[in-house]
């Protein structure tokens, strides 16, 4: 899985990018993902609402709704990746558009559940 990091002012939308160069970047990037999910290695990638909720305490009984993050560790979205290897998810990584542009990128292994 690939984390896509940043707060929403990070965003291509908010890095002085002109309408062109705006319009640029997201061509890019979907071609990017439309590569990827063609191949077969794409299987799920989505924006994340920038609003949240964070539970915490016994039952969730505590739920706020501020960004308690850093702005550059808020998660902004996500892409599942079909690949065997760490190594292939950050090769894969490191070709994402939004790097060019302030993103980050946290690749994570999806760990299997087991249940007995």
């Amino acid at each position: 899985m690939l984390l896509a990091k940043g707060s929403p002012c990070q965003s291509a939308n908010h890095s002085g990018l002109s309408p062109e160069q705006m319009q640029a970047h997201l061509a890019e990037s979907y071609a990017w993902m439309d590569d990827l999910f063609k191949k077969g290695i794409l299987s799920a990638a989505q924006p994340l609402a920038p609003e949240r909720k964070i539970l915490s305490g016994e039952n969730g009984g505590t739920i706020s709704d501020g960004a308690n993050a850093e702005s550059k560790e808020v998660i902004a979205g996500f892409f599942i990746l079909n690949v065997q290897t760490m190594d292939e998810a950050v090769s894969i990584a490191r070709t994402n558009p939004m790097l060019k542009h302030g993103g980050q990128m946290e690749v994570r292994r999806i760990a299997e559940l087991t249940h007995d």
